[in-house]
């Protein structure tokens, strides 16, 4: 996904977080993941090893986003000392992303 993208989809994840539709962390999107709800899982670009690996095999998950945010946009986006992933449950709000990635395409 092109760099330019990386705003907007810091904004659709805000307005997804105040309703309650993101989770926050690793814990919390696995969480998610075992309960089946089939998020979008959006991975920090600079995301060590071994949690990639444990994120890869996730579950039942909508789909996989690497290319877009680095750990510290996240970070930054949501208030947070540190964040490498965060797991989107809502078909609206995913569909808002998946849109925004193909238009990068």
């Amino acid at each position: 996904m092109a760099r330019e993208n990386a705003q907007k989809v810091i904004g659709l994840l805000g307005l997804a977080l105040r309703a309650g539709k993101l989770a926050l962390g690793f814990s919390a999107v696995e969480k998610l993941v075992r309960r089946g709800e089939k998020p979008l899982v959006i991975v920090a670009t600079d995301v060590g090893a071994a949690s990639r690996g444990k994120i890869e095999n996730w579950s039942p998950v909508r789909g996989l986003l690497d290319d877009v945010l680095t750990g510290d946009e996240m970070a930054q986006a949501f208030g947070r000392n540190k964040l490498s992933v965060v797991g989107l449950k809502d078909p609206g709000f995913v569909k808002g992303i998946e849109k925004l990635e193909a238009d990068a395409s």
